[in-house]
């Protein structure tokens, strides 16, 4: 079981630290990570305190994901850690789906530079943490 929690906890640190970056003025790769209309509109533009919230949210699964070696036994239950992993399964399986415009799977957008990675990495990347995390709720 330690694999998948390890994969993910890699994931979500990654990307925690890559949100601080953006959130702190870093601009690399930044073009291809919100996404945009047909026109190169983008229908949000996050500010660095969203950014930073998505930031802490990602630490926030990685701190789950690492529980559920139950390491932090003494102060939350292991069960907690377990129902906690399957949310974020279902979190990053609806995000994998998609909203049927811009994101995802099944999204109508599908010309823009997002949207092809969207199909190539992001949507794939969200169906293997997804698929980590069922397997460390069914396996732990």
């Amino acid at each position: 079981m330690i694999f998948p929690v390890l994969i993910n906890t890699s994931i979500f640190i990654f990307l925690s630290f890559l949100h601080v970056y953006w959130a702190m003025g870093g601009t690399r790769g930044t073009n291809a990570v919100i996404p945009v209309l047909e026109g190169d509109d983008k229908p949000f533009e996050p500010g660095p305190l969203m950014t930073l919230a998505v930031a802490a949210g990602l630490g926030l699964f990685a701190f789950i994901m690492i529980g559920n070696l139950d390491i932090f036994k003494a102060y939350v239950s292991l069960t907690f850690f377990k129902y906690a992993t399957l949310v974020i399964g279902i979190i990053f399986t609806l995000r994998a789906i998609g909203d049927f415009k811009y994101i995802g799977f099944f999204k109508k957008t599908t010309g823009t530079l997002f949207a092809k990675n969207d199909t190539r990495y992001y949507s794939p990347l969200c169906l293997a943490i997804a698929f980590f995390c069922y397997l460390i709720f069914l396996i732990g």
